[in-house]
């Protein structure tokens, strides 16, 4: 079984129109009137490059390219202290291995880097803002830790936006939720072993009565074809 990540390098040079690249962050214009803008985080140690075949070709991406304007976003590089100090693209420091299995048990600082995570959220915020279009037209998405932050960001915002769509990810428990409007999409293989279902519904807990949540059996940590099309779902209904 391929992942998208694994099958993007051949997919990417057919679909290299309308691009530029900013501080490491690749935005995608729209091909026509720019009616809608979709923001997207990868996950830990990855690159948006890695994102880019799938979400600027009209066969995979979930949206009318078009209409709507992708802003694919690269996390700073930091230490990661659950690595020895290595240095990665990361949206927020991981402390400990496994820190998920100990939220119940020990502070949040001692788990993740917290203020790393507020400061992406704002970070992404003020992208938001700089958009010419309507909040609600503004979608926000992410995979594993960009799904963290796609939610801390979608959440806080006190205003409506058109959607938060993560995968593979997790709430944190410290997310402050400031709007009961915004829709949210969730993506969760059954397989997951990074970031296990049942830990990942539990954080969820919060909000599971307004999330659109969609379990993958047999999926990993990992996005497939099944994640585009229930995204194009969520972006067509």
């Amino acid at each position: 079984m391929y992942s998208f990540k694994e099958a993007m390098p051949i997919l990417w040079g057919e679909f290299t129109q309308n691009i530029k690249k900013i501080n490491g962050h690749i935005y995608i214009e729209p091909q026509k009137q720019h009616k809608r803008t979709f923001i997207w985080m990868h996950g830990l140690e990855d690159e948006p490059d890695n994102f880019l075949a799938a979400y600027n070709n009209p066969d995979l991406a979930p949206f009318d390219l078009e209409t709507t304007k992708v802003i694919l976003l690269r996390a700073p590089e930091r230490p990661l202290t659950k690595n020895q100090g290595e240095v990665m693209t990361s949206w927020y420091d991981i402390k400990i291995n496994d820190s998920l299995k100990f939220i119940d048990k020990r502070p949040h600082n001692e788990l993740w880097g917290v203020d790393q995570a507020l400061e992406s959220r704002d970070f992404v915020i003020n992208i938001i803002k700089q958009e010419k279009i309507p909040l609600d037209q503004i979608f926000v998405g992410g995979f594993s830790q960009g799904c963290a932050i796609a939610l801390l960001t979608g959440l806080y915002l006190p205003e409506k936006i058109g959607g938060v769509l993560g995968h593979s990810g997790f709430l944190f428990p410290f997310a402050e939720i400031n709007n009961k409007d915004t829709p949210i999409l969730i993506c969760h293989g059954d397989q997951d072993e990074r970031i296990p279902i049942d830990i990942a519904l539990k954080l969820y807990e919060p909000i599971k009565n307004r999330i659109n949540l969609n379990i993958i059996k047999g999926l990993e940590h990992s996005m497939m074809q099944e994640n585009f099309d229930i995204m194009k779902q969520f972006f067509n209904q």
